[in-house]
């Protein structure tokens, strides 16, 4: 991997401003198009970019930190995969990463480029898809795939960006994942008892009627996604329990939310 710090990465202490310029511009995105945030969705879309972003980023750092041994993110790249607004994207590059932030709709780009451009974070966005990544081999030290693979609904479009994935890590880099867990009762986008069970379409539907939005989005279990990480040639495969909470591991196979990390083989 790269070495743990290097000139010109700055890492800071304090995510609060960095929480309440995210709010600032997620509302000017929506100003500049007449869109309001209003209702349970609405809120939820700007805190979760801004308010909640540390809270959201804290269990994916502690599953890097428990892969790393320890060690700070100081100078290592790391590409966000499906990385939206980009709040995480700031949220690494505040914890001293070197971020490559992926994603299809470049119009939210804009969002985390003014946060990274306010602050001197090294953030950049760059158009691309999941499953064939515009980008050299072997580049990254650490991948993030955050509740991004589920909008994979295919196995043979997983497969693909589990391979992609792959090709851009470095021999011995990591991936980590959050991603809702089939396994629990109560579906993640909606509330609704067990309709991520059904086809995503189909959810998609049955969720319209009953009055939720949903979006076209897969739930798997972690035993699939287990599977698919072997097959796509990671290795040293670890599904996380309740990261940073005191509920007991046992139930971690009925999570919301699946955490797991992998590594590429370093021969």
């Amino acid at each position: 991997m790269s070495p743990a710090s290097s000139p010109g990465v700055r890492e800071v202490g304090d995510f609060d401003p960095l929480a309440g310029a995210l709010r600032e511009e997620v509302l000017s995105w929506y100003e500049r198009r007449d869109q309001g945030l209003e209702g349970a969705a609405g809120w939820n879309t700007l805190e979760t970019n801004s308010g909640f972003v540390e809270r959201r980023g804290q269990p994916l750092l502690a599953m890097l930190g428990e892969r790393l041994g320890g060690r700070s993110l100081a100078g290592l790249a790391l590409v966000d995969l499906g990385c939206g607004f980009g709040a995480l994207s700031v949220f690494f590059a505040a914890h001293g990463a070197r971020v490559t932030a992926i994603d299809q709709n470049v119009a939210r780009f804009e969002v985390g480029e003014a946060v990274a451009r306010r602050y001197d974070l090294p953030v950049r966005f760059l158009r691309s898809r999941m499953e064939r990544l515009e980008l050299s081999d072997a580049g990254f030290d650490l991948a993030v795939q955050n509740n991004s693979l589920c909008y994979l609904t295919g196995r043979a479009q997983r497969l693909s960006a589990l391979d992609e994935t792959l090709r851009v890590l470095r021999p011995g880099g990591l991936l980590i994942g959050r991603n809702p867990n089939r396994w629990n009762p109560i579906d993640q986008f909606t509330g609704l008892p067990l309709v991520h069970l059904l086809p995503p379409r189909a959810a998609a539907g049955l969720s319209a009627r009953l009055g939720r939005e949903r979006s076209l989005a897969l739930a798997v279990s972690p035993l699939r996604l287990r599977r698919e990480l072997r097959r796509a040639g990671y290795e040293a495969v670890v599904h996380h329990g309740f990261v940073e909470s005191t509920r007991p591991d046992a139930l971690k196979p009925v999570a919301r939310y699946h955490h797991l990390s992998a590594r590429r083989p370093a021969g």
